[in-house]
Formats: structure tokens, sequence, C-alpha cells
């Protein structure tokens, strides 16, 4: 099973938008340049943050390497394909950012590619919270997942920005 995810990020200094996109961007696999982009982001604790991540993940140049970047609505938004285990690394992959930027926002969005099936992180306060909500089961259960996963986790976002299945069928 594949799982793809969308990361969103967003720092008001541009200096630090161009660092993180670096992070993701530019180590492919290189723990010690992972470990060195970290240092520059928080040189107090980037290097303790970024050993842990790296020894999280299977393997660096994949799991903490998306398969594209791009920007919309003042986001960056970094698109992952990872195995069944997905899901636990765009966790891990949050946490990382929220402590090693914590002025951030952050939060993702993934879904499996067997079943409709969706997994959603957003920070409230300090705290990550994750709901995973299974779409097209039921019209009734369609417009609750949308008047509350999806209002929770658009809430904060750009009209811009619509994830989610039942989104999609919109338009």
């Amino acid at each position: 099973m594949e799982l793809h995810s969308n990361v969103y990020y967003k720092h008001a200094d541009i200096n630090i938008m161009v660092k993180l996109d670096r992070l993701f961007k530019e180590h492919r696999g290189d723990r010690e340049k992972f470990i060195s982009f970290a240092v520059e982001l928080n040189p107090e604790d980037g290097q303790a943050l970024a050993e842990d991540i790296t020894d999280i993940v299977d393997q660096i140049d994949f799991d903490l390497g998306p398969e594209s970047i791009h920007s919309t609505a003042g986001y960056s938004v970094a698109h992952f394909v990872h195995g069944s285990a997905g899901d636990e690394f765009i966790e891990a992959i949050l946490l990382f950012l929220k402590a090693l930027v914590p002025e951030i926002h952050a939060q993702a969005w993934g879904c499996g590619d067997d079943d409709p099936w969706e997994f959603w992180f957003k920070f409230e306060d300090d705290e990550l919270v994750r709901e995973d909500d299974e779409p097209f089961n039921d019209p009734d259960e369609d417009e609750e997942i949308k008047t509350s996963i999806y209002a929770w986790w658009h809430a904060e976002m750009p009209e811009k920005i619509k994830e989610g299945f039942l989104n999609q069928e919109e338009g």
C-alpha cells in the first residue's frame, strides 16, 4: 500500500521558508546534509531534532524527501509518497517542524491508495491532533465529515487550499 500526503507549512520570514524548502529538497538522502540544514534553522536544537527524526524513518532520501514541493497561497506544499508507515512518518515530520521552528504553521493531509481513507493532522496550540475519515460510504456520513473534520482542518487555511476526497468531488 502507498500513502500519499501533503505537508503544508508557512512561516512569516521568507528566509526561513527558503531554508525549510532546502531542508527537504537538497539533502538527497545525505544524513549530514539534512542535519546541517536543520542546524541552520535552529542552531540550539537542530542537530538533536534532525538526528532523532533520521533515526525514526526507514530511508532518509525517500521518507524525508518529498516527490515534489510547490508553493500555493503562501504555503509550501511537500508531497510525499510512503509505504504503510507513511502516516507515522508524516506525524514525525510535523512534530519535527514544530520543534525546529516553533512559530511555523504546519499541517498535513494524506490518503491511502486502496480504500477511500484520509488522515488529517493539525496543531491545536502545541498539540498535534489527528483525525481520520472514510468518505463515500454514506451520503449522510459524508456531510458529517465535511462539517466536522473538513471544516476543522481548513479553518485556518486560505480559501484556495481545498484538501480531501469530498472537495475533489465538488469540482
